[in-house]
């Protein structure tokens, strides 16, 4: 099996929902053309060296993934005709690369979580003197 990595930097104004529905799109697309997903997470806004498509700053994502069939020119063609899309770029990895933890894909998950350990938090305050 033959391993990709995809970066991929969309518009910087695009709100959490759309980002997630980019990045489901992308995935999607990579595992209809044969490919097995290892990471897929976003890196984050940061300002890019010099302007595409008028946009001084973008979020960058990123996808790593395996397969046995190359559809790397397929899936850069379909990056091109992508309008969210600034800029792309497709490199082949030596090796599989380290499965990192994905992000919670719902936000209710995350508060759930964050309620649940100020609660202990403030337990802990309620018992000391």
């Amino acid at each position: 099996m033959k391993y990709y990595e995809t970066l991929y930097i969309v518009k910087s104004e695009f709100e959490d929902d759309r980002l997630n529905k980019i990045q489901a799109e992308v995935d999607t697309y990579a595992k209809k053309k044969g490919g097995k997903i290892v990471n897929s997470y976003v890196w984050g806004k940061r300002r890019l060296a010099y302007e595409v498509d008028k946009e001084r700053y973008g979020t960058f994502l990123l996808l790593q993934y395996g397969t046995d069939n190359t559809f790397t020119d397929e899936f850069n063609d379909w990056f091109e005709l992508h309008k969210s899309v600034l800029a792309y770029m497709t490199i082949r990895l030596d090796e599989m690369p380290e499965v990192k933890e994905i992000r919670s894909s719902t936000p209710t998950e995350t508060k759930a979580d964050s309620s649940v350990k100020s609660d202990k938090s403030k337990q802990t305050a309620d018992v000391s003197f």
